[in-house]
């Protein structure tokens, strides 16, 4: 250090004349005196407008300007490689300590430091662990080139030295649910420099150890925004196949309220949450679930006990609008929800719920209890409308009794004793059926009834298999006798004309007997 500077005060004895306007020599001792090289250079524009001045002078005398720029370039050049002449061998608890206030970290096995100039001024650390401050016995990841990006001040002192961010690459973080507790509670609590993740892999395991889910992550940006109070998360990756962005963010001139949102490209779907924490004995939010054309809105409370869905009224009519409504207790755990449906295909609904409650049926706790009541008014269907599915949750058995389904203009359909079970690799639902008839003149023209065939009944019993795998309907037993008992043998009905066959064949078989 001492033989540079022994050639810059060298130089200045070789210094033309015309440099004294400038006040040059006067200049590089003051700085070098103060080691505060970086506000020379940005108040050098300012006070000697050395833009104009070069140009002035590159008229009057080229190779004086020549010789500037290079002596300025030369001088910022040394100020930029000042750390790297310093000791690293001890600077390991040095580090640990500005990580640990500025990013809430804590780096521990660091094995390794260089400073390097390119492309930015950083620290280069060649193996650590990292954790979090809260919690020194789960480590988040061993990290291999873990680059700290620094501020260009106070470079001429090592302890004085300002981190800037931190920056990982092509990590592969085995996360576990405490890992996700502490990453919650270090976004909810800690103010933290910028933490930047790219082109990394994050797995999620289980209770098990088991690896449940991978996600790829193109673009981890963690920062809090200094001028306008704002903390943020940033999140680009892909997964199940799916790109996504996730978004989180906290404004502290408001700090009660957070705001998320998740975009799905793939398909193409947009989760959008709010968070009111201001009441201390709740929590207040509202969730939006946008999926294509269909919207599925959550306004919802909840503390440690309780989750409390309710209909905001207020909100304007927008068409295919579901919203949940309904109470959910947490000790001892039982629900009592209501959905309400709109714009959704039944046959959707169908497929989903059974396969579902296929699976829901095979792994159910003894104590997951409740009831759950699906609506579906708007049914884009020429035959039916207003599904209501009544699933009762009690003791590992699921019931669906008292679930209905109107045939428009005609009558209702109440299910009773349905089953789920599994035939040929392929899922089932059988359920008995009770059809209340309440308009009979409707019923014998929908179905193309002969007049000679016609008789006086409110009720129509039989029994309908739904194969969920292929879509194919089977009905056996119609019986306009609830006491008649009669041999199952079901038969494929395809579309509504098979149906109005097999229901004119039933009427005749009455008029004959």
């Amino acid at each position: 250090m001492k033989n540079y500077l022994f050639n810059i005060f060298n130089i200045q004895k070789h210094i033309p004349s015309s440099w004294k306007k400038f006040n040059i020599q006067n200049k590089i001792s003051s700085s070098w005196k103060k080691f505060n090289i970086q506000n020379k250079i940005s108040s050098s524009w300012n006070k000697f407008n050395i833009q104009n001045k070069i140009s002035g002078s590159w008229k009057k005398n080229p190779f004086v300007s020549i010789i500037s720029s290079i002596i300025l370039v030369f001088l910022i050049l040394l100020y930029f490689t000042i750390p790297a002449y310093y000791n690293y061998k001890n600077f390991d608890k040095e580090i640990q300590k500005k990580v640990s206030k500025d990013f809430k970290l804590d780096l521990k096995n660091i094995k390794g430091i260089r400073y390097l100039i390119l492309p930015t001024p950083h620290f280069l650390i060649e193996e650590c662990d990292l954790y979090f401050s809260n919690d020194s016995k789960e480590r988040i990841l061993s990290v291999k080139k873990l680059k700290i990006n620094v501020y260009f001040k106070n470079l001429h002192k090592k302890e004085k030295i300002e981190l800037k961010n931190i920056n990982v690459n092509k990590a592969d973080l085995d996360l576990q649910f405490a890992d996700i507790k502490n990453f919650y509670n270090h976004l909810k609590y800690n103010i933290s420099k910028p933490i930047y993740f790219n082109n990394s892999n994050f797995f999620f395991r289980d209770q098990n150890e088991k690896i449940i889910l991978i996600s790829k992550i193109k673009k981890f940006q963690y920062f809090f925004n200094l001028e306008k109070k704002e903390k943020k998360l940033n999140i680009l990756g892909n997964l199940f196949g799916s790109n996504f962005n996730f978004k989180w963010e906290k404004n502290y001139s408001d700090p009660y309220i957070s705001m998320s949102s998740v975009r799905f490209k793939n398909p193409n779907i947009l989760i959008y949450n709010k968070f009111n924490l201001f009441d201390d004995n709740f929590t207040k939010a509202k969730t939006s679930v946008r999926f294509l054309s269909n919207y599925l809105d959550l306004d919802y409370q909840f503390n440690k006990n309780n989750i409390e869905f309710f209909d905001n009224k207020s909100k304007n009519k927008i068409i295919n609008r579901s919203t949940f409504i309904g109470n959910i207790k947490l000790d001892p755990f039982f629900f009592d929800l209501n959905l309400i449906l709109s714009g959704v295909k039944i046959q959707t609904v169908l497929n989903n719920l059974f396969l579902n409650l296929h699976k829901t049926n095979k792994t159910s706790h003894l104590n997951f209890n409740g009831n759950l009541k699906i609506n579906l008014n708007e049914i884009n269907n020429r035959l039916f409308e207003n599904l209501v599915l009544k699933i009762n949750f009690l003791e590992k058995k699921i019931s669906l009794n008292g679930s209905s389904l109107n045939l428009k203009k005609i009558g209702k359909i109440h299910f009773s004793d349905p089953i789920i079970y599994e035939k040929n690799q392929k899922i089932f639902i059988k359920s008995k059926i009770k059809f209340d008839v309440e308009n009979q003149q409707e019923l014998y023209r929908k179905f193309l009834i002969a007049r000679q065939n016609r008789i006086d009944l409110n009720k129509v019993y039989f029994e309908v298999e739904y194969n969920i795998d292929d879509g194919n309907y089977f009905v056996s037993n119609i019986n306009f006798d609830e006491n008649q008992n009669n041999q199952s043998i079901f038969q494929e009905v395809k579309n509504i004309q098979q149906l109005n066959n097999l229901i004119s064949k039933e009427f005749k078989k009455v008029t004959l007997d």
